[in-house]
């Protein structure tokens, strides 16, 4: 997977960047995994050089938060993908 796309978020437009957001933060996590890297970068503030990162001690409670994200928007590949994640943190 070449360089994953990190979202661009500006302050007023989280919610409607929650699927970008969300396929980050999994394709982050699954390119850490194999690269035994700590942390994630899963967006960045726009105009402020600002990245919002997660660091591996919170990647399974994030992955559970995205797990019913999909779970509610009936995207069953991703949930799959999810759960392999989760067994292999």
């Amino acid at each position: 997977m070449a360089n994953r796309r990190i979202p661009i978020l500006s302050p007023n437009d989280t919610s409607s960047k929650q699927p970008q957001v969300y396929k980050s933060l999994v394709d982050g996590i699954f390119e850490a995994i194999k690269t035994n890297k700590e942390e994630i970068k899963i967006c960045e503030v726009k105009n402020t050089n600002t990245y919002i990162t997660v660091e591996k001690p919170e990647w399974k409670e994030s992955l559970d938060s995205a797990l019913q994200y999909y779970i509610d928007t009936e995207e069953y590949e991703e949930c799959f993908k999810i759960k392999e994640l989760i067994n292999k943190l």
